[in-house]
C-alpha cells in the first residue's frame, strides 16, 4: 500500500531533523502493531476497524467460545457460536484482507521499543462479591506474563450496559478491578430507561457497538502513531508513548454514540489512578 501524505505535508515543507518521516506520511500496514486481550463483540469490531485503516499487525487472543451476544457489531457470523473466539476471528480478518495474517500468541508480540506498538484490552467486570468477602484478581493467562510493561494499554471495561475506557497508561499500570468497579459506582445515577426507551436501547445496542468501534480505532491509531513520531530516546518512556491516548476516563451509554461522560477517577483503594488527570 503505498504511504499518503497527511494534510500539512506540502512541497517544500522544511521536516524538523529530530522528528520521524512517519509524522508526516501514513505509515506503512506493517508498521503498527496491536495486541488483543479479550475479543467480544465489540474488540473484534475494533479489529475489524484497524485492518480496514491498513492494519496488519493483529495479535488477537480469547479462546472463549463466540456467543450470541458477541454478533451484534458484525465482526462475527452465526455459524462462529461455539467455536474459539480467536480462531473466528482470525478467519473472517484473512476474509477481508488477505495480506493479513493475524496470529494469537501474545508472547510473539514485539517489545515497546519498536515503535508502533498498543495493546487492547477488553473485558467484562464481574459482579461485586458479598460484603466481607475479597474480590477476585483478573485471571490472566500465563503468556502474559511476557508482555513489555511499556507497551501503551487502551483498555475497556463492560458493566451494567455501560462501557468504561480507561485512560492511556502503560501495561505495567493497568487498572485493577477495584479501581474500575469503584469508578463506575463513583459516577452520578442516570434514570433507568423504561417504556420506549428502554426498547430503543436494547434495539440499537449493535449500532451502539459499532460507532463505539470506530472511535476507539480513532484512538488506538492516534496511540500507535504518536510513538511512531517519536525518533529519540525520549520516546521510549510510557509518558511519550501514551501522549496520543486518552488522558480521561470515558463512559459509553446506549443507545446514542454521542453520550458521553467523562467520570473521575476514584483513588481512594489504590494507585490505579494516581497518575492520571
Amino acid at each position: 500500500m503505498p504511504t499518503t501524505p497527511f494534510p500539512g505535508a506540502r512541497p517544500g515543507h522544511h521536516q524538523d531533523p529530530g522528528q520521524r518521516p512517519s509524522c508526516l506520511e501514513r505509515p506503512r500496514p506493517d508498521e503498527v502493531h496491536v495486541l488483543f486481550l479479550g475479543l467480544d463483540g465489540l474488540a473484534a469490531a475494533l479489529a475489524v476497524r484497524l485492518l480496514r485503516c491498513g492494519v496488519l499487525g493483529l495479535n488477537v487472543n480469547d479462546t472463549a467460545p463466540v456467543t450470541a451476544a458477541d454478533l451484534g457489531t458484525g465482526a462475527y457470523r452465526p455459524a462462529d457460536v461455539g467455536r474459539p473466539r480467536e480462531a473466528a476471528l482470525r478467519r473472517r480478518l484473512r476474509e477481508l484482507d488477505p495480506r493479513c495474517a493475524p496470529v494469537s500468541a501474545p508472547e510473539l508480540f514485539p517489545g515497546a521499543l519498536l515503535p508502533g506498538t498498543v495493546v487492547v484490552h477488553s473485558l467484562a467486570l464481574l459482579a461485586a462479591p458479598p460484603v466481607g468477602r475479597p474480590l477476585p484478581g483478573p485471571v490472566e493467562a500465563d503468556s502474559w506474563a511476557g508482555i513489555d510493561p511499556r507497551h501503551p494499554l487502551v483498555s475497556l471495561h463492560r458493566a451494567g450496559g455501560v462501557l468504561l475506557r480507561w485512560p492511556t497508561v502503560a501495561w505495567a499500570h493497568r487498572p485493577c478491578p477495584d479501581c474500575v468497579r469503584a469508578t463506575l459506582e463513583g459516577r452520578e445515577p442516570g434514570a433507568a430507561p423504561h417504556g420506549p426507551a428502554a426498547v430503543l436501547a436494547a434495539w440499537a445496542a449493535p449500532a451502539h457497538a459499532e460507532a463505539v468501534a470506530v472511535r476507539l480505532a480513532v484512538e488506538v491509531l492516534a496511540v500507535a502513531l504518536a510513538s511512531l513520531c517519536e525518533d529519540d530516546d525520549r520516546g521510549h518512556g510510557p509518558a511519550a508513548r501514551e501522549r496520543g491516548g486518552a488522558r480521561h476516563a470515558a463512559l459509553f451509554v446506549p443507545p446514542w454514540p454521542d453520550a458521553v461522560s467523562w467520570p473521575e477517577l476514584d483513588r481512594s483503594r489504590c494507585l490505579c489512578g494516581l497518575d492520571q488527570e
